[in-house]
């Protein structure tokens, strides 16, 4: 057995703070073992290969920014006094503001247990409070994701958008299943006018038979309608599939190609293991590791995209995600731009700033006027200086003359129009908590009573269902 390092955890069912061990077993595995006095032992596993658990660490090398302000005074210590509290060391890359708790679909995978009661959902004028809130704690530009429950159930979230441009906020996306959007194009527009950047939507198959296991509701054409709509519109989408085993794991090739079919509307698609908090199964069997995820993406992409071609998302820590950027050729073939075995990224760019970036350059629809030039970096052909995170790959390039190819111009102008993100975040539930990795979280929620808290903190429950902090903000 191999140690890799001691962490501070919390017990799966009293929440209180314990300590851990995270090693390697002897078959390979990593996995954390943590003990609480009352209730015994519980061990999780992390990644089934400790070769590519160091392979994601030794890649991830950034620089961090701190937090613009923090919380004044704290009491309780981590994880008890997040606001953010003094001890939290990476500024915000994405603030996520919840407009209500009420949803229309009732999942059985929910980590917020969203329902339908529109009691809780905030006024403008605390939604004003959580905006200012964005701007009081995080450095410039400000990302903000509007979110819930389900957003467009609220008749004033054009409103509510205006607003968020009025106060100055940078990039604003909306979370949503799209059933609104897919029938009311008027409510469309409205959100259109006001200022919207990009969808992040819900997309966890590209058939009826996997929205039925979760929803009871048939809904591809619905997210068809949507990407179609976001198409004449000039919108951004990303497609968020929550992935599963015995639910949909087996269709991450099909919504990768699905994607590739569609950019560059779709301009990413972000995979997000599922994790057991809130409304979800307590069956551990349905829980996936990235690595899991990223040998499913290589073998159902035909080797396409491989596990090599996904490094350390721009995150907490390495193995809080992965990611990849490809170009898409021809017939959804792919070129992947970025491959772990170059080594670290030596950035001297902190990792909150380049994340927004990538969250405004990205995922955000194309512009007419933008200069094409910026698409993906530098324009020095042939050189050795990298395009943002990755350097182009010489079969793409100048240097190689092939009838596919007209040189750098043509590859500038691939970058803007058929590009993809093909990305994965494996939040933490009461099970995989390690402090470290929240106390270096760059996605923050914003709380009514105008505090930061730190997304998987703020979301996580115990086996029972008690939340740390999500329904014990009531004002």
């Amino acid at each position: 057995m191999e140690q890799i390092e001691k962490i501070s955890s919390l017990c799966p069912e009293c929440l209180r703070n314990i300590s851990g061990v995270k090693y390697a077993s002897d078959d390979g595995k990593v996995y954390i073992d943590k003990e609480c006095e009352d209730h015994g032992v519980f061990t999780t596993l992390i990644s089934k290969d400790v070769n590519h658990y160091h392979k994601m660490e030794n890649f991830f090398e950034v620089d961090r920014a701190s937090p613009k302000n923090h919380l004044g005074v704290t009491e309780k210590g981590c994880p008890l006094d997040c606001g953010l509290c003094p001890s939290h060391k990476q500024d915000t890359c994405l603030a996520v503001v919840e407009v209500t708790d009420r949803c229309d679909m009732g999942c059985t995978y929910c980590f917020a247990s969203s329902l339908m009661d529109d009691s809780k959902d905030p006024d403008m004028a605390t939604i004003r409070k959580m905006f200012e809130t964005v701007k009081y704690y995080s450095n410039d530009p400000t990302c903000v994701q509007i979110s819930g429950g389900e957003p467009t159930l609220r008749e004033d979230l054009p409103e509510i958008i205006k607003m968020g441009r009025d106060l100055g906020l940078t990039h604003i996306e909306l979370n949503t299943n799209g059933v609104r959007i897919a029938q009311d194009q008027e409510y469309f527009d409205r959100i259109i006018d006001a200022g919207i950047d990009a969808l992040y939507l819900g997309f966890d198959g590209v058939s009826d038979d996997v929205y039925m296991k979760r929803t009871g509701k048939n809904l591809f054409e619905v997210k068809s309608e949507v990407i179609n709509k976001c198409r004449k519109a000039g919108i951004g989408v990303v497609l968020v599939p929550l992935v599963a085993n015995n639910y949909n794991l087996h269709e991450v090739g099909n919504i990768i190609k699905f994607a590739s079919n569609n950019v560059p509307t779709v301009r990413g698609v972000h995979f997000q293991p599922v994790f057991l908090s809130g409304r979800s199964p307590a069956d551990q069997e349905a829980k996936i590791t990235i690595l899991d995820l990223l040998e499913n993406i290589e073998e159902q992409t035909n080797g396409q995209l491989k596990v090599e071609h996904f490094t350390p998302a721009l995150m907490a820590t390495a193995q809080c995600g992965a990611t990849c950027m490809t170009l898409v050729e021809g017939e959804g073939e792919f070129l992947p731009l970025t491959n772990i075995e170059q080594g670290s990224l030596n950035t001297s760019t902190d990792v909150a700033s380049k994340t927004k970036k990538s969250i405004m350059g990205r995922w955000k629809g194309s512009s007419k006027n933008e200069d094409s030039s910026e698409a993906v970096g530098s324009n020095k052909c042939c050189g050795n200086t990298p395009l943002t995170t990755v350097t182009v790959p010489q079969e793409s390039s100048c240097c190689r003359s092939t009838t596919k190819s007209n040189g750098w111009a043509e590859f500038i102008e691939m970058s803007k129009n058929r590009y993809l993100t093909i990305s994965t975040m494996a939040f933490q539930d009461v099970w995989s908590y390690e402090k470290g990795r929240i106390e270096n979280c760059c996605i923050h929620v914003v709380t009514k009573d105008g505090k930061f808290v730190p997304f998987c903190n703020y979301n996580l429950s115990s086996c029972n269902g008690e939340y740390l902090y999500r329904d014990q903000i009531t004002t």
